[in-house]
């Protein structure tokens, strides 16, 4: 059980009367990536979301070894911040110290320039603010909730090297409705949804 970074057992979540999913089992390895598939409202997002510690499942029980790192969709920043100040926030939350060199670095290896406030930024500029920003953070447990979206082909390649690298230091669990990523992960979880009930 030592290589498991996340373990859960009868996984469920309600909302109200409607539960999104039932007696869910999964399990992430050190070292994998698992690709999240199904349909929109199949509760892909709201597991991610337990996974991180976001939000509290109904039943069952969930462990995690290791620090989480969750990326949205979209990802959430302050607006009238620049790309690196948005950055610095983010390492002062997780009580860690930020360097103007790092913050540029950072920038520059995602392809974002410097001293751009977000209100400038395209849907594809936010979501490689986004994998800067975990990359920085260093998680061992990478949560990316369709990390594809919005970016080019130079940013897919540059997800793709990153979860990569994510998987060489901890795992990768990914929610997509892209069947290409299906080569590069491990093994896929299809969740249907329930509805009502």
């Amino acid at each position: 059980m030592s290589n498991f970074l996340i373990t859960s057992s009868g996984l469920s979540k309600r909302y109200g009367l409607d539960w999104v999913f039932k007696g869910l089992e999964l399990h992430l390895q050190k070292g994998e990536v698992v690709a999240l598939l199904g349909p929109n409202g199949a509760g892909k997002t709201t597991l991610l979301r337990i996974l991180a510690g976001l939000v509290r499942p109904t039943q069952g029980l969930l462990q995690r070894k290791g620090r989480a790192g969750f990326l949205s969709n979209p990802p959430a920043f302050h607006r009238h911040f620049t790309g690196e100040e948005n950055l610095h926030y983010a390492l002062r939350l997780d009580n860690r110290t930020a360097q103007p060199a790092m913050l540029k670095s950072a920038l520059a290896q995602v392809g974002l320039p410097t001293g751009k406030t977000l209100l400038s930024y395209s849907s594809g500029m936010k979501k490689r603010l986004a994998m800067a920003r975990l990359r920085l953070l260093e998680p061992d447990i990478w949560l990316l909730d369709e990390p594809e979206a919005a970016l080019d082909t130079q940013g897919r390649e540059l997800l793709e090297t990153l979860v990569a690298q994510a998987r060489s230091k901890g795992g990768v669990i990914l929610a997509t409705h892209d069947k290409s990523w299906l080569s590069r992960c491990d093994r896929a979880v299809e969740l249907r949804g329930l509805g009502t009930g």
